[in-house]
């Protein structure tokens, strides 16, 4: 299993209009092999949003993300997600043998 670890921060005022569009977005992401795992807010950094979100394994990741950023779906909100977004880090991760993730 491969989990990748999102990280934004937002420019100023922008955030509740950034999670407004990720409701959006979560609706349509299972449809194109994204697996929605988990979010949070950053309790010390007010405009820090993370999240999950797992793919079977590499290919299978390559795969949904072409699909789920060329759907049409993402075309009809990207406008009003991408400009709340001033800082963007994203980190691949692989669950070690034994641990609690699968």
């Amino acid at each position: 299993m491969l989990y990748e670890l999102r990280i934004y921060r937002f420019h100023p005022g922008k955030k509740k209009t950034f999670l407004e569009g990720f409701k959006k977005a979560r609706r349509f992401m299972k449809k194109y092999g994204v697996t929605f795992v988990a979010a949070w807010e950053n309790s010390e950094k007010e405009d820090e949003f993370l999240w999950i979100r797992s793919f079977a394994n590499a290919k299978a990741r390559d795969k949904a993300i072409a699909e789920y950023y060329g759907s049409p779906e993402w075309q009809k909100i990207v406008g009003e997600l991408r400009p709340t977004i001033r800082r963007r880090e994203v980190r691949l991760m692989k669950a070690l043998p034994g641990s609690f993730a699968k």
